[in-house]
């Protein structure tokens, strides 16, 4: 099965792709930072860009959201974000 990468974090565990081939929302929850396609970037009271989830996640620490699926015992953020051009270590 092919795995997918979270447009706001660059986990590259997903199952499903966060937007179909037509740009609709699959609603994929990213088990690292909890962003869910449809839901976050298209809620009603308070909507968020990608780069503004982002930026909030990692202002709180970038804690790894799902209780289910463990953070992998390598897990590196920095190494992780590289995968979306995202670059934190200055």
């Amino acid at each position: 099965m092919s795995k997918y990468i979270c447009a706001v974090c660059g986990y590259n565990e997903l199952s499903y792709p966060q937007w179909d081939k037509d740009g609709f929302p699959t609603y994929e929850i990213c088990s690292c930072c909890g962003f869910e396609s449809g839901f976050d970037d298209d809620a009603k009271d308070n909507p968020e860009s990608i780069e503004e989830y982002r930026i909030r996640w990692l202002s709180k620490g970038a804690n790894w959201f799902s209780s289910s699926k463990p953070k992998p015992l390598n897990w590196n953020l920095a190494v992780q974000l590289k995968r979306i051009n995202v670059d934190i270590s200055m």
